[in-house]
């Protein structure tokens, strides 16, 4: 995927700033980030950028349906790049490792949760949260 040409054939400023985020989230394949986490990893690479910054980029990245985001519970939203199906996913209270929910697990779940509500699902964006087996 090349996220500064995607940027750039829709009209979008390709900074310092963005190539670098851009840049991580390549390297990064479809690992998860907060922005803050971005933030500081981008900080390593080019001294003049800021939290606005990383948020803008994932925001026009998101927009243009590159990325995606997920709530958790208590913290910030994480963010990683799209896959052709839809990911959710699970987070580790104490250890904070986060793992992608299998596709079949969430098709069931959705499943039970469409014929309870009588709704049709869309989409979601939250984290499941627990414990991993290697913090219990």
């Amino acid at each position: 995927m090349d996220l500064i040409n995607k940027l750039r054939d829709n009209g979008n400023r390709i900074t310092e700033s963005r190539s670098t985020i851009c840049k991580i989230l390549e390297e990064a394949g479809h690992e998860h980030f907060t922005a803050d986490e971005l933030y500081k990893l981008a900080l390593n690479r080019v001294q003049d950028i800021d939290l606005a910054t990383v948020y803008r980029t994932l925001e026009i990245l998101e927009s243009l349906d590159l990325v995606e985001h997920s709530h958790q519970q208590h913290g910030s939203g994480i963010y990683y790049l799209k896959n052709q199906e839809r990911t959710a996913h699970i987070v580790c209270n104490s250890c904070k490792k986060i793992k992608d929910i299998s596709k079949n697990v969430i098709n069931s779940v959705e499943k039970i949760i469409a014929k309870e509500s009588n709704f049709n699902l869309i989409d979601n964006h939250f984290v499941y949260a627990g414990v991993c087996n290697k913090c219990k």
